[in-house]
């Protein structure tokens, strides 16, 4: 009994002497920008594992023995802080901001991320990585800017369209570019113009000044962009305008000013070279040596389309508020005269931002913006009644004017000055992108936030011709024509966060719909009573009016969630079930799941501790499923259109529909590693994915007796597959600071099945094909195998070995796809000076030179590119031009499109030079300042290209998906020298 009672004390006091080793420290994290406090945020005990993480309450509690006397606080985007334990029970802190990584949050779909904590695959352009670029529109901004994402400029043509492809092309016959979201809201893209003019069509996305914007995320795999579903294979845009904050009000004053100039002119034949190749056309001496010797007329007719064009720019906004309101408003005008005489673009343009907080648990703001623009367009790309091919191709020989002051209107094709100045043709634009939001906190870390938005936008096109050729034709030639397109949203979101111990869990359901309306008038008059009066009702005759509504509408139900532990090991799962009104009831829902992990090995102890050359070291994958539903409406219904039979009015089926039409789908993976060196200053991203998209929808042919040329079916395959590859670099060297960033990328697009993997053949100009086993859109005519010596006649390949050249010899002569794309920043700064260069580079892809085939056709009255002088002339005579022959025969083979007019579409383009310098801030508080900076910028300052034509990024077919990489006489762009001013009140 009395050991037992010995034994008892002996353990009561053990255990009293370990009780008295270790204490319970609790506290309270804050943020020291508003006081909030501040879950998630780890709290370990150094030189241990044991940690724990703070609750919705910002609050923790943690154990630690008597010998353990320092605690380490972490957060993403935080500067860490060591407190000291000493005898305190209770030890509260504030967390400071990483102002180094302020930068590093990233907007993701309905929400942000922190970079480091994403696991999908984002690229990000800042407002700071364009802020000089003299460009007009918000697709523009993005070339060469990220991995992954292929921008072209489809022409020169201010306030024109481009091509945006993410990670490749994905369909054939609905769009190829990604969904644009801004603040939150799908917007309305596109060309809705209805009097074409191909190339040079109308870009939405043009209303919108890139000036407002504070940031742009592109999704590029499945994990970031599922959570839009049916509409997320194209990839998204996030587009994220300047918003207030809160401190002293400020105000900005931006400008710039330059010229822009054409970068490039063809060399053509002079007047006397052209007389020459006219008596060697002939065989016969058609002008005379005293003809030659004494023409005094010799017109350099690109001189006469091409001009010194002014841009001009102006941007003002106010920005400020205090911890319960913050605005953003700004106003801005551009005005862009086109370097091809009748083009321009003028845009006004004002947005204002607000966020207000009404309680602790209520917030509530709005963003609104509002424009204006004025497009004016001549005809080119694939017409030849433009200034541009009827400049080019109207001989030295012939005056732009008459001795009495007329057009001169003698040669074989208008006169360009006259068509530019004569013919009207003006396209106005109206639009409203806003929205109203509030977010309610139910309880912590539980929060509800509604998003309603609008998107209005009206075209009206005013088109007219009188004095002109083709305006004499029909004694006066109109179009006007109306477009309204209006896009109602509601997103509906549900989220939860929580952590515990080192858990760290984000819930988000949500609930969205979109209405869409699409309504048309086109109407087209002829003879009219007089030049002045240029509207419909002054025409005599009205050759034909339309008018077409179209609705369409989705609704939507999507979810995410988000795990992560102790910031090391991340997933994320999301889902989104999408009903569309473009499917009938047999699909009319599609489900879109993806998911996602990553390590973040750089928090593993046995890289922390030992490889402290590591700041960064993350391995992520994703696998998920993305939708295309971008089509023409209700083709699975059976729709009637009016007509007439026997002069009376009539309805007629307007297509054979198709009740089991569905989605296009993109299952797509991604691997990707993310690498940061010496504190970040170097960092490395590399992705490889693999896209694999089905259920194509196309044309799927039909017997002459159905009545029908088709009916569309999911019947194709396709895929993409590559790499993307970028560094960044952000260094002091010195008294220079240097900030470097490279990005390259490799695509492989592939066609896997057609319908009854037949060909779609003879797309364009340059014969782009669409087959089985191929790259999309590659060139598939005649090869050429050069001027026979003896004849002087091209020679083609006779492929299938039948002893003659019919279409059955055509055979693969180009790809317009690029091997790889990229770009290059390097941005250098010293004291307050700072430059800034940007090179954009494309390889591998070819070009079918189309305005060639007019330029050396040798045949009829046309003038020829200089290269014709060395045609071929005499038997035995080595060239690559043909002879010049009045055959018409021999002279249509000879300039039959082919490999001949094949050209390599590479360039490497010094994108933009910045030089600017920043006033020292204590000398210019003198003036009430609190920013000043002068610049000088230049865009498109050189391109190293073999390409012969005016440009190598063209296509003379705009946004086509299936006719690629082609020009024919298509704008090219300008060289642009602006100087700026930027000052902050």
């Amino acid at each position: 009994m009395r050991k037992s009672l010995l034994f008892l004390i002996f353990v009561f006091l053990s255990l009293s002497s370990l009780a008295q080793d270790k204490r319970l420290i609790e506290g309270t994290v804050t943020s020291t920008e508003d006081g909030a406090v501040f879950p998630g945020v780890s709290v370990v005990v150094s030189g241990t594992s044991k940690g724990t993480v703070t609750n919705t309450e910002g609050k923790y509690s943690i154990q630690v023995d008597a010998n353990e006397n320092v605690l380490i606080f972490s957060f993403v985007g935080m500067l860490p802080i060591e407190e000291r334990i000493d005898n305190r029970l209770v030890i509260n802190v504030a967390m400071n901001p990483d102002v180094s990584q302020l930068s590093e949050v990233v907007v993701v779909g309905y929400g942000t991320e922190h970079k480091k904590m994403l696991t999908g695959s984002v690229g990000v352009v800042k407002s700071d990585a364009i802020k000089d670029l003299p460009v007009s529109t918000v697709d523009g901004i993005l070339q060469g800017q990220t991995a992954g994402v292929q921008v072209m400029q489809n022409s020169g043509t201010p306030g024109g369209g481009m091509s945006v492809r993410v990670r490749g092309t994905t369909s054939l016959s609905g769009s190829g570019q990604p969904l644009y979201v801004i603040d939150g809201i799908p917007v309305t893209t596109g060309d809705y113009a209805q009097v074409g003019y191909e190339g040079q069509g109308i870009n939405a996305l043009s209303d919108l000044n890139p000036s407002e914007i504070e940031s742009v995320s592109v999704l590029k795999d499945a994990a970031a962009a599922a959570l839009y579903g049916a509409r997320g294979s194209n990839g998204i845009v996030l587009i994220t305008t300047k918003r207030g904050k809160s401190g002293k009000s400020q105000i900005t004053f931006n400008t710039y000013s330059g010229v822009q100039q054409v970068w490039r002119t063809l060399d053509m034949l002079n007047a006397q070279q052209w007389m020459e190749y006219r008596n060697d056309l002939a065989g016969t001496t058609v002008f005379t040596e005293d003809d030659m010797k004494n023409n005094t007329i010799d017109t350099d007719w690109q001189d006469v389309i091409f001009r010194t064009a002014p841009i001009t720019n102006y941007d003002l906004s106010a920005s400020g508020g205090n911890e319960k309101t913050r605005f953003f408003i700004s106003g801005s005008y551009f005005d862009q005269e086109g370097i091809l005489i009748g083009t321009g673009f003028k845009r006004l343009n004002t947005r204002v931002n607000l966020d207000h907080t009404i309680s602790n648990k209520l917030k509530v703001g709005t963003s609104i913006g509002l424009s204006y623009s004025k497009s004016d367009r001549v005809e080119s790309d694939a017409s030849l009644h433009g200034p541009l091919p009827n400049g080019i191709s109207t001989p030295a020989i012939f005056p732009v004017y008459n001795p009495d002051g007329s057009y001169n209107q003698d040669g074989p094709y208008s006169n360009a000055l006259s068509i530019a100045n004569e013919a009207t043709n003006e396209n106005f634009t109206y639009r409203a992108i806003a929205n109203v939001f509030a977010e309610y906190t139910i309880l912590p870390g539980l929060t509800f936030s509604s998003k309603w938005g609008v998107d209005f936008y009206n075209l009206r096109e005013h088109a007219f011709e009188f004095n002109t050729v083709q305006g004499s034709k029909y004694n006066g030639l109109g179009f006007e024509t109306f477009r309204n397109v209006l896009n109602v949203v509601s997103n509906n979101i549900l989220r939860y966060e929580t952590t515990f111990d080192l858990h760290n869990i984000e819930l988000m359901g949500g609930y969205s719909f979109e209405m869409f309306e699409n309504h048309s008038m086109y109407a087209r008059g002829q003879d009219f009573a007089d030049e002045s009066l240029q509207y419909l009702n002054a025409a005599t005759t009205f050759v034909g009016t339309t008018a077409s509504p179209g609705e369409k509408g989705i609704q939507s139900f999507f979810g995410k969630v988000n795990y992560n532990y102790a910031s090391k090991y991340l997933l994320g799962i999301t889902a989104r079930v999408d009903a569309s009104t473009n499917f009938g009831d047999n699909n009319k829902y599609g489900i879109f799941p993806a998911a996602s992990l990553a390590w973040r090995m750089s928090e593993e102890d046995f890289i922390k501790n030992n490889i402290t050359a590591i700041s960064e070291l993350k391995l992520r994958g994703s696998y998920g499923l993305l939708g295309n539903d971008n089509i023409e409406s209700f083709l699975f219904a059976p729709l009637y259109t009016p007509g007439s039979y026997s002069s009376k009015p009539a309805i007629s089926p307007k297509h054979l529909p198709n009740p089991d039409l569905k989605w296009e789908s993109t299952a797509q993976l991604d691997i990707g590693i993310e690498i940061g060196l010496f504190n970040d200053l170097l960092t490395l991203t590399a992705d490889y994915y693999n896209k694999q998209t089905k259920d194509l929808l196309l044309d799927q042919p039909l017997p002459p007796s159905s009545g029908f040329p088709g009916v569309v079916t999911n019947i194709g395959k396709m895929e993409n597959k590559g790499i993307e590859l970028s560094a960044g670099v952000n260094t002091v060297l010195g008294p220079v600071r240097w900030t470097s960033n490279f990005n390259i990328s490799f695509n492989r697009n592939k066609v896997k099945k057609l319908y009854d993997d037949q060909p779609m053949d003879d797309l364009g100009r340059g014969g782009n094909r669409v087959m089985v086993g191929q790259p999309l859109a590659i060139f598939y005519n005649y090869k050429s195998l050069g001027v026979d010596p003896s004849t002087g006649d091209i020679v083609f390949a006779d492929t299938n070995i039948d002893g003659e050249i019919t279409s059955e010899d055509r055979t693969i002569i180009g790809n317009p796809n690029p091997k790889y794309i990229g770009g290059f920043t390097n941005t250098f700064a010293y004291k307050g000076f700072d430059l800034s260069v940007f090179l954009q580079f494309t390889y591998g892809n070819d070009v079918f030179n189309g305005s060639r085939l007019f330029l050396e056709s040798l045949q009829g009255g046309d003038n020829q590119i200089e290269a014709v002088t060395r045609r071929w002339k005499n038997p035995g005579d080595i060239t690559d031009i043909p002879r010049a022959t009045s055959d018409a025969s021999k002279a249509a083979e000879n300039k039959r499109a082919s490999s001949r007019f094949i050209e390599d579409g590479s360039y490497l383009r010094i994108k933009n030079v910045t030089l600017g310098y920043n006033f020292n801030r204590e000398i210019i508080s003198k003036i009430n300042l609190t920013g000043l900076r002068i610049y000088a910028s230049t865009q498109n300052l050189f391109t190293f290209t073999n390409y012969n034509g005016l440009d190598p990024e063209v296509n003379y077919s705009g946004n086509s998906l299936q006719v690629v990489g082609t020009d024919f006489f298509t704008f090219p762009q300008a060289r642009t020298f602006t100087l700026g001013l930027n000052v902050k009140f």
